[in-house]
């Protein structure tokens, strides 16, 4: 079994030839083998707005409920 974690993050884009710049909601999948690397990567990787460090929380259960933007599937492998 394998897991998915899924982000949701603020993106810029640019229209030149209407609004100019404009920001939208992008989403992000990335695999991982098991719970504990996905906690290792929001660890390294996950900043609170205006930090210069990690958040560092103790589970991804806090880091779903401190930030709203993370959701963990199941992968099942029925091959």
């Amino acid at each position: 079994m394998k897991y998915v974690l899924r982000s949701y993050y603020d993106e810029e884009g640019f229209d030149a030839d209407g609004i100019g710049f404009y920001f939208y909601t992008a989403s992000n999948w990335k695999d991982f083998e098991n719970e504990q690397e996905i906690l290792e990567h929001l660890q390294k990787n996950i900043y609170a707005e205006g930090e210069k460090k990690p958040a560092n929380l103790k589970s991804i259960k806090e880091y779903q409920d401190t930030f709203k933007s993370f959701f963990v599937y199941k992968k099942e492998d029925y091959t």
